[in-house]
């Protein structure tokens, strides 16, 4: 079951929406500049808990973020506001705005619910959870460009500092009880066979190795017969070492201490445990030689493209990052029971909002904050231009001045005097102007950052 719980902020870095030239100025309520009411407003309550206007439209301006970003790829730009009047259900009326508004909403009762549930519980946003928290808001900051393209995302996501973090707290609840509900002591706790049957159903594989190259991984030349002899070699020796080992207890033990000091996997240091995988994620010969193996056991030498491996087929009921897996999908299992028998009640403001008409307003919005940090720009730009040439055409006069001046000098000494202390202001003042008309340029040019695409994470190929 897809996970219903996200991290808030992973929504800007899994989809590359949002110009980067936006306004990020100020602490405005969007939801009141794109709908006309507070974000406080009410739109529906979730077993007796208001879901307030702030804490909705992030989501469905996510839900249709993401439709708009599906459909640009099969429908002409002009024809996309007409899709969401499509029926995709003829019995019911629905359309394709109905479903995402529908959708949306879904999400923020589960945010809600999980919200009261951890209250309930005893499950809090914690000091670490909120230093985690501002970890994450200074990678987002880097991928979008920085603290104006972060704050212009926040507003045209119909959403602040305040209301992100908020929603990233709960997914932080969230965490703490999937763990807390589901670990060994706790009625709800899975057993081996539970866990064993779950990689089972969703083919993951579990295995530690031991890689020796047989290429160069910086320049991809593969090495010579001599070195790859030698690789081979070693290769013997270590299977040979780990053969020896008499009791299955002690095997995982000496795998471990033959891994971390020979292995040239650069994978280790962030997979120190292992790989959980499923088909398709590893290299062809190590995917087949871990599926061949029972767990406990490890593996003759296999070679890859990579190089020589020697693999050790793990208890999938003992790996940590299967146990994790499980408790997201029973979390996710448990918050959408909660979601089906929850009591939700909406406001009329809620009953007559039209998704496809909420979402012309934000696309509006968007447009006007990119117009008016384009006009601020060339203002500023032509602000500075102007000053430039008022200032250094006060500092000719000046010198002009100056010049005839000095060439009377022998007349008033007085005049010359008051005369040579003007050209010095004008000048001194022409220097500044000039220098404040470049940072004013520079501050305008730096609002034009685009946001970076969405990253990726995957396991690395051992």
């Amino acid at each position: 079951m897809k996970t219903i719980v996200r991290r808030a902020l992973g929504v800007v870095l899994a989809l590359g929406v949002t110009a980067g030239v936006l306004s990020g100025c100020g602490q405005a309520d969007p939801v009141q500049e794109v709908m006309g009411y507070s974000s406080s407003t009410v739109l529906f309550t979730v077993n007796g808990k208001d879901v307030t206007a702030g804490d909705y439209f992030f989501w469905l301006a996510n839900q249709m973020d993401s439709a708009a970003s599906y459909l640009s790829m099969f429908t002409e730009e002009t024809d996309q506001n007409s899709i969401w009047d499509t029926v995709i259900d003829e019995t019911q009326g629905t359309t394709a705005g109905d479903s995402l508004k529908q959708s949306a909403q879904l999400q923020a009762v589960a945010y809600s619910i999980i919200a009261a549930k951890g209250e309930e519980n005893g499950y809090t946003y914690t000091d670490e959870d909120k230093a985690a928290y501002q970890e994450e808001v200074v990678t987002v900051k880097e991928q979008l460009g920085g603290e104006e393209a972060f704050q212009t995302w926040l507003k045209s996501s119909c959403t602040t500092e305040e209301g992100i973090e908020h929603i990233s707290s709960i997914s932080y609840i969230n965490d703490h009880m999937a763990h807390g509900m589901f670990r060994d002591g706790a009625e709800a706790a899975p057993t081996a066979e539970t866990l064993t049957a779950y990689a089972d159903t969703n083919d993951l594989l579990c295995a530690k190795h031991i890689l020796l190259l047989t290429k160069d991984m910086t320049t991809n030349e593969a090495y010579s017969q001599e070195q790859k002899d030698a690789q081979l070699a070693k290769a013997q020796d270590l299977l040979a070492q780990l053969q020896a080992v008499t009791d299955p207890a002690q095997l995982e033990t000496k795998f471990d201490e033959l891994m971390n000091a020979n292995s040239e996997d650069s994978g280790l240091a962030a997979n120190p445990d292992g790989y959980t995988f499923t088909a398709g994620e590893m290299v062809e010969p190590f995917e087949t030689a871990t599926r061949a193996l029972a767990p406990g056991q490890i593996s003759d030498i296999v070679e890859s493209d990579y190089g020589y491996h020697i693999i050790l087929r793990l208890d999938p009921a003992q790996v940590e990052a299967v146990r994790e897996k499980w408790e997201t999908a029973h979390m996710s299992e448990l918050t959408q029971q909660w979601v089906e028998e929850a009591e939700i009640e909406t406001t009329e403001t809620y009953d007559q909002l039209s998704a496809k008409d909420f979402y012309e307003k934000l696309t509006a919005y968007r447009t006007s904050l990119t117009e008016t940090t384009e006009s601020e720009s060339t203002d500023t730009q032509t602000d500075a231009q102007t000053e430039g040439s008022d200032t250094q055409t006060e500092g000719t006069d000046a010198a002009q001045t100056d010049g005839t001046d000095a060439a009377q000098t022998e007349g008033t000494d007085a005049q010359g005097t008051e005369t040579g202390e003007a050209g010095e202001a004008a000048g001194g003042e022409g220097t500044d102007g000039e220098a404040a008309g470049g940072q004013d340029g520079a501050d305008a040019g730096a609002g034009e950052d685009a946001p970076a695409d969405g990253a990726t994470e995957e396991t690395p190929a051992p």
